[in-house]
C-alpha cells in the first residue's frame, strides 16, 4: 500500500508540475502575441506622432561619437520634420514628395526626391503606414528594460547603410526607443518621448528655401 501511495504522490506531482509548466508556457506566448499586437497596432493603427527626442551615436567601441537632441512631428504615409536643437541647429522635413535637409550654419539646404533619399534608411520605417513584416523579417527578443517589448527587425533586403533596427514598445504601444546598427560597425541609439495620434499641423510638413542660401539638388 505504500508503494501504491508513493507512486500515486509522484503521479501527482509530476502531472501538477506539468500544468504549471503548460501554464507558465501559455503566459509566456500570451504575453508574446500581446506584444506583436501592439507592434502592428504601431504601424498600422497610429497617423501620426508628436515630441522630443535625444540621440547618441556609439563607435565600434562603445564610445559616445555624437550627441543631439531635438522635436519629431511625423504623418503616415510619408511625412515628418526632425528639427536637431543641438549640438547644431538642422532640420530634415519630408513632405510627401521630398526630402529638404536645412543646415542652418552652413546656410545650405539639399533636397532629393523622396524615394531616392530614405528608401533604405530605417527613418523610412517610420513613414509607413503598414505592418512592419512586409519589409522586414520581425522577431520577438528578451526586453532589455524594464515595461519596454523589444523587437529585432532585419531587412529582407540587403541594405547598404544599416544592417538591423531594434525597436522598443511601451506597453500602451508608444515606440520609446530605436536602435540601429550600420555596416561600419556604428551603433546609433533614439530615445523618444512622443504621443501617438497626436494632432499636428500640416505646415510642420511645408518647407520653403529661406532667401540667400544654396539649394542642392532638384525636387520632383
Amino acid at each position: 500500500m505504500k508503494i501504491i501511495a508513493i507512486k500515486t504522490v509522484t503521479k501527482t506531482l509530476v502531472a501538477g508540475a506539468l500544468l504549471v509548466g503548460l501554464g507558465y508556457s501559455a503566459s509566456i506566448i500570451a504575453a508574446q502575441d500581446a506584444a506583436r499586437t501592439r507592434l502592428d497596432n504601431f504601424f498600422t493603427q497610429v497617423n501620426s506622432l508628436k515630441g522630443s527626442f535625444n540621440q547618441q551615436v556609439y563607435d565600434k567601441k562603445g564610445k559616445v561619437i555624437q550627441k543631439a537632441a531635438g522635436q519629431l512631428y511625423l504623418h503616415r504615409p510619408g511625412k515628418f520634420r526632425w528639427v536637431y536643437a543641438t549640438p547644431d541647429p538642422q532640420e530634415i522635413i519630408a513632405d510627401g514628395k521630398n526630402v529638404w535637409i536645412y543646415d542652418k550654419d552652413l546656410e545650405q539646404v539639399t533636397v532629393k526626391p523622396m524615394r531616392a533619399a530614405i528608401e533604405s534608411t530605417p527613418i523610412a520605417i517610420l513613414t509607413r503606414k503598414a505592418s512592419p513584416q512586409s519589409q522586414f523579417q520581425v522577431s520577438k527578443m528578451a526586453d532589455k528594460k524594464a515595461g519596454l517589448d523589444w523587437f529585432n527587425l532585419k531587412p529582407h533586403r540587403n541594405s547598404r547603410d544599416f544592417k538591423n533596427i531594434q525597436l522598443g514598445l511601451d506597453r500602451s504601444g508608444r515606440l520609446r526607443q530605436m536602435v540601429m546598427f550600420d555596416k561600419l560597425g556604428q551603433k546609433t541609439v533614439i530615445n523618444l518621448n512622443v504621443t501617438n495620434n497626436a494632432p499636428v499641423n500640416s505646415k510642420q510638413f511645408y518647407f520653403r528655401p529661406p532667401k540667400n542660401v544654396d539649394v542642392i539638388g532638384t525636387p520632383s
